[in-house]
Order: structure tokens, then C-alpha cells, then sequence
């Protein structure tokens, strides 16, 4: 029993740890995105300073999670896509509070002889990458939609599956519900 109960926390504390993309999504609520079927690309080739490489892989995964919910790309189509992608270092201070090797409070016996309580604090850089997605309409060439996405990672090693992630957590929230639904 102790040994199943061990293993459960140790795998929500594996849980917590997984840092998996926070998205914020702002919408035009006047446009009714039931009538948008194909997209076009609006950036032809890769934005000046962007990795070639990350930007390829970006656009085929944006491509993939569209496709799998029925939008066709298109010349030209009902809405046009951009995406852009940063990453800012920050630092994180965590203070767990005063606590010592034991807990001094059983019985005025323990409460002499032992450490004194200590301040545990944790400090350390953090890097958050963000994926921005914004649609524009072609007709009114108005943004219509914009959601970002943001995850820590580690700079240099951003793999295929931390993107997909990204992706997939921004392209669930499009397009967005009817007024009204829930």
C-alpha cells in the first residue's frame, strides 16, 4: 500500500511538472466564422529573423490541425493565416515557507534541541515561448481571430511534439462557439 501510494504521487508530481501551453483567444464577436471553409497563407516565405527550419514546421503542423478540422487551403480563401513566435526569459521564486528536519510542535518535549526553522526558497530562469495565430478575413481584410499560446521551454531544443502541442491547444479554440453557446 505505502509502495502504490508513493508511486501516485511521484506521478502527479510528474504531472505538475509538465508544463503544457496556457492560450488566451480573443475573437470579433459580429463575425460569423460558420461560413469560413478554405484558407490562404499570408507570408509566402519565411518572416526576416525567423528560424527557417521552426518556421517549417510550424506552418505543416498549423496545416495538419487545420485539415483536421475540414478547412482546405485555398487562392484565395475565406480567411487568411499568420503566425509569429517569441520567447522571453523570466525569473521564477518559489518561497515554500519556514520549515526545519522536524516539525517542532508534538509536545513540549520536542519543541527543545531541534533546528530552527529555515526560509526554503527556490529561484530560477525560466523561458516562455509563445505561438501568436492571428485570421484575418480576405474579404474586409479585418483580424477576425487571435489566440496565443504560451509554454515553458528549453531555447535550442523545441521539438516536434512541443510544437504540435502549442498548435493543437491554439486551433481547439477555432473556431470559436456561437454567441450565446456554450
Amino acid at each position: 500500500m505505502a509502495r502504490r501510494a508513493t508511486m501516485v504521487w511521484g506521478m502527479l508530481l510528474l504531472a505538475g511538472c509538465s508544463s503544457t501551453p496556457r492560450v488566451n483567444m480573443d475573437a470579433d464577436p459580429s463575425v460569423n466564422f460558420s461560413g469560413y471553409r478554405t484558407y490562404t497563407w499570408i507570408y509566402s516565405g519565411v518572416p526576416a529573423g525567423m528560424n527557417a527550419l521552426l518556421f517549417q514546421r510550424v506552418k505543416a503542423s498549423i496545416d495538419r490541425g487545420l485539415a483536421a478540422r475540414s478547412f482546405t487551403q485555398a487562392t484565395p480563401g475565406d480567411f487568411a493565416i499568420a503566425f509569429t513566435l517569441g520567447r522571453r526569459d523570466r525569473v521564477e521564486v518559489n518561497d515554500y515557507g519556514p520549515y526545519g528536519p522536524y516539525y517542532p510542535g508534538w509536545g513540549a518535549g520536542y519543541r527543545y534541541g531541534w533546528a530552527y526553522p529555515y526560509n526554503n526558497v527556490d529561484v530560477r530562469n525560466v523561458t516562455d515561448g509563445t505561438l501568436a495565430v492571428d485570421i484575418y478575413d480576405v474579404k474586409t481584410k479585418k483580424p477576425i481571430w487571435h489566440a496565443v499560446a504560451t509554454q515553458q521551454i528549453t531555447p535550442g531544443q523545441v521539438d516536434q511534439a512541443k510544437i504540435d502541442a502549442a498548435v493543437d491547444a491554439v486551433l481547439a479554440k477555432f473556431p470559436p462557439p456561437l454567441p450565446g453557446s456554450k
